[in-house]
C-alpha cells in the first residue's frame, strides 16, 4: 500500500452537502499528466460508497442509487452551473438511471422548463481482438445546442462511447465546455474522452464518484472486455478509508465494482449469477459474504437451478451456503 496513491494526497476538498454527507474534491494535474484534464472532481458520499461496495445489488435499488447520485451532483455543482445554457445528452440504454431532468427540476429556472435533452443510440460491437468496443452505427435524436454539455453515464471504463459521440457532436456545435458524470469512472476513459475536447479547444470537466478507477490490465472473467473496474488496482484513486472498506468487502481480492451495469437493471438474475461466477474465478470464500444484503435471494431453488445449467462446476463451489 506504500505505493498507492491515495485521494488525500493529491486532491483538496472543494465543497460540501448535508445531502447524503456528499463532499467534492479538487485534483488538479494528477501525475501531472497531459493526457489527462488539468482538474478533476471526486465526489464521495454515502451513496456513492454503498454502489461501490454493492456488486450484489440490482434492480430497483441500485437504479435508485443512481438517480440518487444525479441529486447529489445537481446540489454540489448547481452554484456552478447557473446562468450557463445547459444541454444534456443521454448515450441509450446505459445512461437512463443518470438522467439529470428530474434531479434539476427544483432549482430555477428548470422549475418550470425542461433541461433541452438529446438523446443517442448507439451501435456497439466487440473488436476481433476481443478487447474493446467498436462502434458502428448510431441514432440520434435532439439538438447539438447550448454552451454547457452535461453527459451523465454510470460506467466510463474506455471512454470509447463518449469519445464518439462527442466527435460527432462538436461537428454540428461546439460548447465552451462539458461535463462528463459518472459512478464509475477510469483514467483510461478520460483520456480518450479528454482528447476530444482537447483538438476542439473545448473544456472538459469530468465529474467522478468516490474513485478514479484504473481499468484492470487482466480481466476477471474469460472472453469479456478487460473494463474491469476495483479499488483495490494499483493505479485507482480514492481515500484511504474507502480503500480500506473496499479490500474488507472484496477479501482483498481485484473484484469489479461493477459488473455489467445495463444487466444488474434490467436482468438482476443474470447480473447476480455472473458475479457468483466471479467471486468463483477469483476464490472469494462464500462464508464470508452477507448473503442476506443480496437483492436476489439466492437460496431459492429457481435460482440455484439457474446457477446449476450455467455451470455446474460453480453451482459445486457455493453449495455449502445453500
Amino acid at each position: 500500500m506504500t505505493d498507492r496513491i491515495f485521494l488525500e494526497d493529491v486532491g483538496t476538498p472543494h465543497s460540501a452537502n448535508a445531502l447524503g454527507r456528499a463532499k467534492a474534491w479538487k485534483v488538479r494535474h494528477l501525475r501531472n499528466d497531459p493526457s489527462l484534464p488539468p482538474l478533476i472532481y471526486v465526489v464521495e458520499s454515502d451513496v456513492s460508497q454503498q454502489l461501490l461496495l454493492g456488486r450484489e445489488i440490482s434492480g430497483r435499488p441500485k437504479f435508485n442509487m443512481i438517480r440518487y447520485l444525479a441529486k447529489s451532483f445537481v446540489d454540489l455543482f448547481f452554484e456552478e452551473l447557473s446562468g450557463k445554457a445547459c444541454s444534456q445528452y443521454l448515450i441509450l440504454r446505459g445512461a437512463y438511471p443518470f438522467d439529470l431532468q428530474y434531479a434539476i427540476g427544483c432549482t430555477p429556472p428548470y422549475e418550470t422548463i425542461l433541461l433541452p435533452t438529446g438523446f443517442m443510440k448507439l451501435q456497439r460491437v466487440l473488436n476481433p481482438e476481443g478487447t474493446g468496443w467498436e462502434i458502428q452505427g448510431q441514432n440520434f435524436i435532439g439538438e447539438y445546442q447550448g454552451d454547457t454539455w452535461l453527459i451523465p453515464d454510470p460506467v466510463i471504463a474506455s471512454g470509447s462511447t463518449i469519445a464518439f459521440f462527442l466527435r460527432n457532436g462538436f461537428d454540428h456545435h461546439r460548447p465552451e465546455r462539458v461535463y462528463v458524470i459518472t459512478a464509475f469512472g477510469s483514467l483510461e476513459g478520460l483520456q480518450r474522452i479528454y482528447q476530444e475536447c482537447l483538438e476542439r479547444g473545448v473544456e472538459l470537466i469530468p465529474v467522478l464518484f468516490q474513485c478514479i478507477f484504473q481499468v484492470s490490465k487482466v480481466g476477471n472473467l474469460p472472453g469479456r472486455p478487460l473494463t474491469d473496474l476495483s479499488v483495490l488496482n494499483s493505479g485507482s484513486i480514492t481515500t484511504r478509508q474507502f480503500y480500506e472498506k473496499a479490500s474488507h468487502r472484496y477479501q482483498g481480492k481485484p473484484m469489479c465494482c461493477v459488473g455489467d451495469i445495463s444487466k444488474s437493471l434490467d436482468d438482476p438474475i443474470q447480473y447476480s449469477i455472473e458475479t457468483l461466477w466471479e467471486m468463483e474465478r477469483l476464490r472469494m470464500d462464500p462464508k464470508k459474504e452477507n448473503w442476506d444484503g443480496w437483492t436476489i435471494n439466492i437460496r431459492e431453488e429457481a435460482f440455484k437451478k439457474r446457477v446449476l445449467d450455467f455451470n455446474p462446476d460453480l453451482f459445486d463451489y457455493f453449495k455449502e451456503i445453500w
